[in-house]
């Protein structure tokens, strides 16, 4: 009997977190935007089961003099979903970090038509997105059809592969999310590097240039050109979405 109180204890817990998760803004951080409202009613709609469960139980007779509550009867994994509970109520949490590209991006599949045209800005926001951007790289086969091309990109500075490059490039990379942080995948673009805009691992900058396709390492790869960088803070929302 116990055990289902504290099962019951342990699902409020856990929904409570979802709806902290939802009032402080940072559900984005597991799960596309689509699906934080469905996930703060579904979390609501728990914790009243929970308690009406709860109630029951007592209603019941479930804790008597008989079933008192003893620490050493316990299980070793309830204490460790609290300590893990616990620790995700006090410890914020965080986007996947820079060190997981290299692991997440041979999940990547690129295929490629005839249609070439450069991405616009969807309507409210001032930049295109990097995934955007692959796309259009991917979408088309012409030779330096984005040549010469403006562009300005946010993301976080990405070295895992410079051996593949050189160090005289960096790549500004983004996680995109279809669903959920689970199924993500970084999304790149290669930055020449210049004494100016040298940053470390994981640093988050707004990058503007131009684009010139190269050769390099045998394979024509477009790259950010005559760059400024701006350091920024991490965004609110670190992850892109597919296709936006």
């Amino acid at each position: 009997m116990r055990a289902n109180l504290a099962k019951s204890l342990g699902g409020i817990a856990a929904c409570g977190y979802v709806l902290l998760l939802a009032c402080r803004g940072q559900l984005g951080f597991y799960i596309h935007p689509r699906y934080h409202l469905f996930a703060a009613i579904l979390s609501t709609i728990g914790i009243v089961f929970l308690v009406i469960d709860i109630v029951l139980q007592l209603k019941s007779g479930v804790l008597t003099a008989h079933h008192r509550f003893k620490f050493h009867h316990v299980k070793f994994a309830s204490c460790l979903s609290v300590l893990i509970l616990l620790a995700g109520y006090l410890l914020p949490p965080k986007p996947l970090s820079p060190s997981s590209v290299t692991q997440r991006e041979n999940s990547i599949t690129t295929s490629q038509t005839n249609y070439c045209n450069i991405p616009k800005p969807k309507e409210g926001e001032t930049n295109v997105s990097i995934n955007r951007w692959r796309s259009a790289f991917n979408s088309c086969q012409k030779l330096s059809y984005f040549d010469n091309t403006s562009i300005t990109i946010t993301g976080f500075v990405s070295s895992g592969t410079l051996q593949n490059y050189g160090y005289d490039y960096f790549e500004l990379a983004r996680y995109v999310i279809s669903c959920c942080a689970a199924d993500s995948i970084p999304m790149k673009i290669l930055v020449e590097k210049t004494p100016a805009n040298s940053y470390r691992d994981g640093t988050w900058l707004t990058v503007k240039g131009k684009l010139m396709q190269k050769i390099i390492n045998g394979k024509a790869e477009y790259v950010i050109t005559e760059s400024t960088a701006t350091a920024i803070p991490q965004p609110e929302d670190p992850y892109e979405l597919f296709g936006l």
